[in-house]
């Protein structure tokens, strides 16, 4: 088994409970809806775990009961803020089905990269594996634009922002680093297509981006120009993040460096 997915894995699982929380943002203002934020944390872990799963075990050709370390090691550290770090009630409300998503999660991806990578299954054309190459890098070309939007329609209007509560200078910088994140993504996709591999770990982060930036949409709705940007770049970010999931799904990387070639 190898240790760096088993690593990976573990790192991925200490991400959950923000994940969990992030997904139930929409829910907690006003006293909150708790199914609402229970069921919408869940789906949002449910949906991480599957995708980082199938990151992480699509090339794999031991089958299920080979790769249940990497499956173990993801859901322990969700398993761990649970029984060690919520208390009362929250453990029970939220705790309980954040480890039962999880595992769900879990179980899902682990299952479709099974089916993705079984023997009899048909290889893509090469037309096929070529335009995804060409979506990968487009998708690239669009981390970049996110990040010239942020830089140029976002992060100023943020600096300048004075309605009640505001707080223009942590949020900036925040912004900032998310630019920067976009670059490295967008760098990395590149790297990884011209060398005939498929950018997962540049999808999965694609959509963690996405729900970052769907809730600074939401908290600057007020600044028109501003928010209508941030919802375009939230759409841009779960577009290509979602691209490069899809594709890892329908082409596995031996097919595409092959095509590199």
């Amino acid at each position: 088994m190898n240790t760096g997915k088993i690593v990976l894995s573990v790192v991925l699982g200490v991400l959950s409970p923000l994940v969990f929380f992030m997904g139930a943002g929409h829910f907690e203002g006003g006293g909150g809806n708790l199914v609402g934020i229970v069921l919408a944390g869940s789906i949002a872990v449910a949906l991480y775990f599957a995708v980082c799963q199938f990151m992480a075990t699509r090339n794999s050709s031991g089958g299920l009961r080979a790769n249940w370390p990497i499956l173990a090691a993801m859901v322990a550290p969700l398993l761990a803020v649970v029984l060690f770090i919520l208390k009362g009630d929250v453990e029970l409300t939220q705790g309980v089905p954040m480890v039962l998503a999880g595992c769900i999660g879990c179980l899902a991806g682990a299952l479709a990269a099974h089916l993705g990578t079984a023997p009899g299954r048909a290889r893509s054309s090469p037309e096929s594996r070529a335009a995804w190459q060409v979506v990968l890098r487009a998708g690239a070309g669009l981390y970049l634009v996110v990040a010239a939007t942020l830089v140029m329609a976002v992060i100023p209007a943020v600096a300048r922002d004075t309605s009640p509560n505001a707080t223009p200078g942590p949020a900036s910088r925040s912004l900032v680093v998310i630019v920067a994140i976009h670059v490295f993504v967008a760098a990395f996709m590149l790297w990884r297509t011209r060398g005939g591999k498929l950018p997962v770990g540049a999808g999965v982060f694609g959509l963690l981006l996405g729900l970052f930036l769907l809730l600074a949409a939401d908290a600057f709705a007020h600044m028109h120009l501003a928010g209508i940007a941030l919802w375009a770049c939230t759409g841009i970010d779960f577009v290509v993040g979602a691209a490069s999931l899809v594709a890892a799904a329908m082409v596995r990387e031996p097919e595409l460096a092959g095509s590199a070639r």
